[in-house]
């Protein structure tokens, strides 16, 4: 009897495609959360890899059109162009591709209302806060195990050392990356220091 052969890994079939695993990487960090633009800097530490190999790559996808820039003081900043004719594609392929996670911060980062996603890695569960009054449809719940709370129940909750929010922010890592939210600066007055997860900038 053949043996099965071993199906690669989401990142290692992308890298194997695209023929470059750090521009995998590039894309994987504008594909699953394109409504943000980043700046060389923050892609570098949000994939790890060399500026170098970031600057090659972003001039790459840059002349195809994939991804614009704009310059803001001494910063150039990058977004993906959502009207590019691959994108649906691409970022299908590239969520498909991607863990759980990604699936799921992929479909929390195109909503507005979502403000936070926090993944508890010891219980492999997640804390959605979100504002409005309905909580996002996230599709891939079936996943992972998914709590919604509304901005407020959120802040009464850490307000009130809530034992299951505690949890989260005590062994979570941050999916979003939103950090300008002023519900961070409550969070880290509350004495958390939650990271971000690979691959948020």
């Amino acid at each position: 009897m053949g043996r099965t052969p071993k199906t690669p890994r989401g990142n290692e079939t992308l890298s194997a495609l695209l023929g470059s695993g750090a521009r995998a990487e590039v894309l994987r960090l504008f594909l699953t959360d394109p409504m943000r633009d980043y700046y060389q800097r923050q892609i570098e530490s949000a994939t790890g890899l060399p500026i170098r190999a970031v600057q090659r790559e972003l001039e790459r996808l840059a002349k195809i059109k994939l991804l614009y820039r704009r310059s803001e003081g001494n910063r150039t900043y990058y977004q993906v162009d959502t009207q590019f004719p691959l994108f649906h594609d691409l970022r299908s392929l590239f969520l498909r591709a991607g863990t759980p996670q990604d699936r799921i911060r992929g479909e929390a980062a195109v909503d507005p209302s979502a403000v936070l996603l926090i993944h508890n890695e010891k219980e492999n569960r997640l804390l959605l806060v979100y504002s409005g009054r309905r909580a996002p449809e996230i599709g891939s719940t079936e996943l992972l195990p998914l709590e919604a709370l509304t901005r407020d129940e959120f802040m009464l909750g850490l307000a009130g050392q809530d034992p299951r929010i505690d949890e989260f922010l005590r062994n979570g890592v941050d999916l979003l990356g939103r950090r300008e939210d002023v519900i961070w600066r409550r969070i880290e007055a509350a004495d958390y220091n939650v990271p971000k997860a690979k691959g948020v900038a």
